[in-house]
C-alpha cells in the first residue's frame, strides 16, 4: 500500500483560509526571515501574484514631508513588523502593496491559545497577521470580493491556533 502524500503547506492555507471565502489569498513565512515560502491559492501558485513582490523601489516620505527613493525588501518589512510590532520606517509592503499597522495584540486569545495578532490595511483591503512559536500567517481580505476584516481574523485566528498547538 503506497503512502499518502503529504500536503503542501500551500495546500494547507488553501483548507485553512481560502476554502470558505473568508480570504482571498494566504501566506507563510518563518519568524527566522520573514520570506514566504508558502502561498495561497495554490492552484496555478495564484497565491504568489498576491503576497509576493521582488525587491524594488518606491518614493517613501520622510519625516521632514520630502520624498526619498528608497528599496523595498518584502521580507525584511515583514520580519520588521514581526519583530518589532509596528510598521519599518519604509512601511509594511506586501504583493508590492504598502500597508498600514492598525492593531497590535501582543496576547491575542482564542481559546486556552495565544499568539501575536497584527492587522494591517489600505483602501478596500487588508491583512491579518499571526505570529506563532516559528511562523508568521498572513491573511488577506478584499472588500470588493464581499470580504471582511472580521471573517479573515477569524479564519486567521482558528489557524494560528491550530499551529500553535501542533508546536509550529
Amino acid at each position: 500500500m503506497a503512502e499518502e502524500e503529504e500536503q503542501s503547506w500551500d495546500a494547507t492555507l488553501d483548507e485553512w483560509l481560502i476554502s470558505e471565502g473568508f480570504c482571498y489569498s494566504a501566506g507563510m513565512a518563518q519568524l527566522e526571515d520573514g520570506a514566504f515560502y508558502a502561498a495561497a491559492p495554490e492552484k496555478d501558485e495564484a497565491g504568489w501574484g498576491f503576497i509576493y513582490k521582488e525587491d524594488h523601489e518606491q518614493m517613501i516620505t520622510q519625516e521632514d514631508m520630502t520624498e526619498k527613493k528608497m528599496t523595498i525588501t518584502e521580507a525584511t518589512s515583514l520580519k520588521y513588523v514581526a519583530d518589532n510590532l509596528k510598521a519599518p520606517p519604509t512601511g509594511l509592503w506586501l504583493g508590492g502593496q504598502k500597508y498600514s499597522v492598525t492593531r497590535v495584540e501582543k496576547e491575542f486569545q482564542v481559546n486556552e491559545t495565544t499568539f501575536t495578532y497584527i492587522f494591517a490595511n489600505r483602501p478596500k483591503k487588508g491583512v491579518a497577521i499571526g505570529i506563532t512559536n516559528s511562523q508568521i500567517i498572513c491573511a488577506f481580505y478584499d472588500e470588493e470580493k464581499g470580504q471582511t476584516a472580521g471573517n479573515c481574523t477569524k479564519v486567521l485566528a482558528a489557524f494560528a491556533e491550530w499551529m500553535k498547538n501542533t508546536g509550529y
